[in-house]
């Protein structure tokens, strides 16, 4: 508007201009006419300068409109169905979710699927496999941008249900709905690629192939896991994208802003039964989707223990199925930052703080262990100190927060129980609870003398680093150290400022980590769409956000036609 109006003023100066040149007027009228045109002129170098000035104003207007969604949450908490098809449901298990961050509000109501109703979520997606498999492409993708279009439009209010019940600050929330968008259109794409693959037989002629991308023959069910809206999304939308249908089971805390998602795909026109939104006793959930002949395929994120529970399980019901099912998981990681003595302070300083305590250590590749050379350790621990403790810890709906509560009570429990447990090491800051108002966990670094302490290759969540400092001629003995050291390969960095270094370390660790990163930290750059997936017990490293990952949901479809008659050139057909 600012603009448009000062658009509208210059205009308007033109034309007055023009009428004092060309207009037979009297002295004292072009006097007022020039007066005028002064005032113009004025206004339009007030308006240059207001854009500054307007910056205070957009952050109230903005915190204005959070306050206001932000009651409106309270006044109204969020109810989220079973949806079976494209009826919901609203089950007796009705799981109130309290907000992280202050404990006394409910932002939303979840209702549980029990075993019948994912039974007929089941059967509703069985009923619509056969459409929506021969959906022409094109169609498909139409729909996956529409929807994110619309998600995108809805953009703010996402982000509030994310800093209501994920207890995430506003950028955090604000990355993660980019995250959702930039892959939603990014599959989209690497779909309208694939479908395009063709095969050449070579030798023969008279021999002309077809490559479909068939889905698989069945139903495929998502677990999604807690941390993050569009892992959550994607989990359950790359098998229906490749022509799959699907039951979906967010996780409970992430479930509010999953259903905003499921609807904005029903408005972008996803048919019935394609997408059933199930959430549910994740036991009980696995349970019933195992028990059916037709399940196909399971996408989830799991720990290690529940992915053996999950693979047991499956293997003992092998013979009832039809096909075998397709099993991919992505589970937590060790994650690590090895520090070079040639590094950046500064640079590893940013990075571990962002990769430690970003969503209070709670994602699934945070950063869990850091190795640090003993001559850049003084420079390093004073930094890495001093910008912790001026951490804000709060309730992520204020401005000034940089860190909100750990996301439920059992997470809550092992925080605490992590800190007792360390309580002996050496505690540079932090090491405390509070969970009078929302549970709050204080980030806490500690000092590691023993290179084989279990808290450097056990997995953990929550805002707590080890820091074990190497000696700086006992580089190579450290290397292979984090090299073996866990038996979680998920993410970690390298720092260091020379080229000859970070080659030896990356041959070094190729196996340790599934994502690699060089003078950045672990959990990856916020711009653009990194594909993930962690190898050993975290995961079966399909790489989600990539082609690849699409593919895993295909049972793809070669169709040979031999032509009879004199042969052709190859890739043409005979025609009658």
């Amino acid at each position: 508007m600012l603009r448009l109006g000062l658009l509208a003023s210059s205009t308007q100066c033109g034309i007055l201009w023009r009428r004092m040149a060309t207009a037979s007027i009297s002295e004292e009228a072009r006097r007022s006419l020039e007066r005028k045109v002064q005032r113009m002129q004025d206004e339009d170098q007030r308006d240059e300068s207001r854009p500054e000035e307007e910056e205070p104003r957009a952050e109230m207007n903005t915190k204005v409109l959070l306050s206001h969604a932000v009651h409106d949450i309270k006044r109204r908490p969020l109810e989220v169905p079973t949806v079976i098809g494209d009826d919901p449901v609203f089950t007796g298990d009705n799981q109130r979710l309290t907000c992280p961050h202050h404990l006394s509000t409910i932002p939303a109501q979840v209702f549980f699927a029990n075993r019948t109703q994912i039974e007929s979520a089941i059967k509703a997606a069985l009923a619509a496999q056969a459409t929506w498999s021969q959906m022409p492409t094109p169609e498909r993708l139409a729909i996956w941008r529409r929807a994110a279009d619309l998600i995108e439009a809805d953009e703010f209010r996402l982000c509030v249900h994310l800093m209501m019940t994920l207890s995430k600050t506003a950028d955090d929330a604000s990355h993660d709905i980019r995250k959702l968008l930039t892959s939603l259109r990014a599959n989209a794409d690497y779909l309208e690629h694939l479908a395009e693959l063709r095969f050449e037989i070579q030798g023969d002629l008279n021999v002309f192939p077809s490559f479909q991308l068939r889905p698989m023959d069945g139903f495929v069910a998502s677990l999604a896991p807690f941390e993050s809206v569009a892992m959550s999304a994607n989990s359950a939308l790359c098998p229906a994208l490749m022509g799959n249908t699907v039951l979906w089971n967010p996780a409970l805390e992430v479930a509010p802003v999953s259903y905003l998602v499921f609807q904005a795909f029903q408005e972008a026109g996803l048919p019935a039964g394609v997408l059933n939104f199930v959430p549910s006793n994740k036991r009980l959930f696995l349970d019933t989707i195992t028990d059916a002949v037709h399940f196909a395929g399971l996408n989830f994120h799991a720990s290690a223990a529940e992915y053996r529970y999950v693979h047991k399980l499956v293997g003992d019901k092998m013979e009832r199925y039809i096909c075998i099912p397709r099993l991919v998981a992505e589970g937590p990681g060790h994650n690590f930052h090895f520090v070079h003595a040639s590094a950046n302070v500064e640079t590893v300083c940013s990075a571990t703080m962002q990769a430690a305590f970003g969503f209070a250590g709670q994602y699934a590749n945070s950063l869990s262990r850091m190795y640090v050379p003993t001559s850049m350790w003084p420079r390093l621990k004073e930094k890495l100190v001093e910008l912790t403790e001026r951490l804000n810890i709060g309730d992520p709906c204020e401005p000034k927060t940089d860190m909100g509560a750990v996301i439920n009570l059992e997470g809550f429990q092992r925080v605490q129980e992590l800190l007792e447990r360390t309580k002996n090491l050496e505690r540079l800051c932090g090491g405390y609870c509070d969970d009078s108002i929302g549970r709050f966990a204080h980030p806490t670094i500690v000092r590691v003398k023993d290179p084989l302490d279990p808290v450097l290759s056990e997995p953990f969540s929550g805002p707590f680093l080890p820091v074990f400092v190497y000696a700086d001629d006992a580089f190579s003995e450290v290397l292979k150290l984090v090299a073996n050291q866990s038996r979680y390969a998920l993410s970690g960095s390298v720092f260091a400022d020379r080229d000859e270094v970070i080659l030896h370390c990356l041959n070094q660790l190729r196996m340790a980590a599934s994502n690699l990163y060089v003078n950045e930290r672990c959990t990856g750059s916020d711009h653009g769409l990194t594909p993930f997936g962690g190898n050993r017990l975290s995961g079966t490293n399909d790489k989600s956000g990539s082609a690849y990952f699409l593919m895993r949901w295909s049972s793809p479809l070669l169709v040979e036609e031999t032509v009879v008659g004199p042969a052709q050139k190859q890739g043409s057909k005979l025609v009658a």
